[in-house]
């Protein structure tokens, strides 16, 4: 028996066919070699297996396949280096957000390269152990006056600058995260749609795909994300993926994730304004569902830097939440102001008149005029003293029948003592100047440990990368040795047509 006159010429159109898609998805590969985020794209073929199921009676002799056929076009991306990358760019962003934070509160309080509270510490000691040799001189009390006043003035400038740096954290997350966040939900939710219709209609939309990743990619930076697929059924049979992004470590009330995009639909997130004791976040699911307080259900990623920085209070935490047991803003805020308060109440106390029955503050709350809650942002010399032309310091509380105390120095002794001796601060005992660079040390080796986490974070990710893009980037040299592969191929189906001819001639013309 002789076999099928024209199987031959389907199975040489087969390979010529795809063979020419092929090269088509060769030559889209390099024309994109250097596009962000492009991802390497291949044609899936399989053999054409010889259909016998309706056939009354076996085919007699060998049976071969009727060539190859193309089922679409995929690409080489591996969705486990994908959620490992996305994972380590989470925890990356949440130590960059911090670590650079910390850098503006160190170019603050950093005292190694400009003079800072512990040198104004020491220009006061100095005075006053001047005022000792010459009690009540209302010249070198000026001085020590001088003195004191640029020391409260270096605790209000202290404190503004880290106001202003709290200012300027806070607008970084409410107008740049914040929106760039609830910009890229809504951008993924917008092409999840579009590749769904795609989809429908039969094609990959594999350009589409990769702009997706992007913005997922950019989204785990401040967010950490669990992306899942799931069939959803169009009828006849035919399924198409459906993508949504799932909060790690979240709760929507019922044990799951909430979720943050479900196909064409996105979540909003926002800053919570009922709450006014912290920096709390607000989401709006898009079924209408509002979670206050957003904060515990945040893992990861930059919006969870931000919320550690801003609302770390550290050792002056009520509370075991996360994020304000962590050392931010306020906790090295907090540790300035312990010291301005500290600082003013003993000078203050050592400064009563006791013979007299008088106060005699040397520094008070500008905002009330009194010696309550004073801190490093409303700390002032009094009134009194910045007026006074006469000796305010007090220098001695012993009182002398008939002789003149004005040359006494039992009380100024006081004050000079009070430099070196320590006192309960918070974290630690010590004196002014220690519990300075307390919180310096403090402040520096965080930075450190931080700098430690993000580079390790990054260099974790940046391996990650680099395994990804040895898969899924195009490698100039492998295309080139594949379009000669599949030009070689094509060539060979073209001989095998041209051959099957030249038989196809020789039996009808010449037998």
């Amino acid at each position: 028996m002789l076999r099928p006159t024209f199987l031959g010429y389907k199975v040489a159109t087969s390979a010529m066919k795809v063979n020419q898609i092929t090269m088509d998805v060769v030559g889209q590969n390099i024309s994109n070699i250097n596009t962000t985020g492009y991802t390497r794209q291949r044609l899936d073929i399989s053999s054409v297996s010889i259909n016998a199921r309706n056939l009354k009676y076996g085919m007699p002799g060998f049976t071969i396949g009727q060539g190859v056929q193309a089922n679409g076009v995929s690409q080489f991306r591996d969705p486990f280096l994908d959620l490992r990358y996305r994972v380590q760019s989470a925890k990356a962003g949440s130590q960059e957000v911090q670590l650079d934070a910390l850098n503006d509160l160190a170019g603050v309080l950093d005292e190694t390269l400009k003079d800072g509270i512990e040198a104004q510490l020491s220009d006061l000691l100095a005075q006053f152990q001047t005022l000792s040799t010459k009690p009540s001189d209302p010249v070198i009390e000026g001085v020590v006056r001088t003195s004191a006043q640029m020391l409260a003035q270096m605790f209000n400038n202290y404190s503004q600058q880290i106001n202003t740096i709290k200012e300027q954290q806070m607008s970084y997350l409410e107008d740049g995260a914040i929106e760039k966040v609830n910009q890229l939900m809504a951008n993924i939710a917008r092409l999840n749609q579009e590749i769904k219709e795609n989809n429908i209609a039969g094609n990959a939309a594999l350009e589409l795909n990769d702009e997706r990743n992007l913005l997922i990619d950019e989204l785990s930076e401040y967010l950490d994300i669990d992306v899942v697929t799931t069939p959803e059924s169009i009828g006849g049979g035919r399924t198409v993926d459906v993508l949504s992004i799932k909060l790690k470590g979240s709760d929507d009330g019922s044990g799951e994730n909430i979720k943050l995009v479900d196909n064409n639909k996105c979540a909003k997130l926002n800053i919570d304004t009922a709450v006014t004791d912290k920096v709390a976040l607000k989401l709006t699911a898009f079924d209408g569902t509002t979670y206050n307080d957003f904060n515990s259900n945040i893992k990861g990623g930059k919006i969870e830097g931000y919320l550690k920085f801003l609302n770390g209070k550290g050792d002056f935490a009520a509370s075991t939440d996360p994020f304000e047991s962590s050392k931010g803003v306020l906790y090295y805020e907090k540790m300035i102001d312990s010291l301005a308060n500290k600082f003013a109440e003993i000078m203050n106390e050592i400064n009563v008149d006791k013979i007299h029955g008088e106060d005699k503050p040397l520094f008070i709350n500008r905002d009330t005029g009194t010696t309550a809650d004073i801190t490093a942002g409303n700390i002032k010399i009094s009134d009194e003293w910045a007026k006074a032309t006469k000796s305010y310091i007090t220098n001695t509380n012993e009182p002398k029948t008939g002789n003149d105390s004005t040359g006494a120095t039992d009380n100024l002794l006081k004050f000079i003592a009070a430099f070196s001796t320590e006192y309960d601060f918070t974290g630690m005992k010590g004196t002014f100047q220690e519990f300075a660079t307390y919180t310096m040390t403090r402040l520096d080796l965080q930075i450190k440990d931080v700098d430690t986490s993000y580079a390790t974070y990054s260099n974790n990710r940046y391996q990650i990368e680099f395994a990804r893009s040895s898969m899924s980037s195009v490698d100039m040299n492998e295309e080139g040795v594949n379009l000669l592969q599949f030009s070689k191929s094509y060539n060979a189906a073209a001989k095998l047509m041209t051959t099957l001819d030249e038989m196809l001639e020789t039996l009808i013309n010449r037998i």
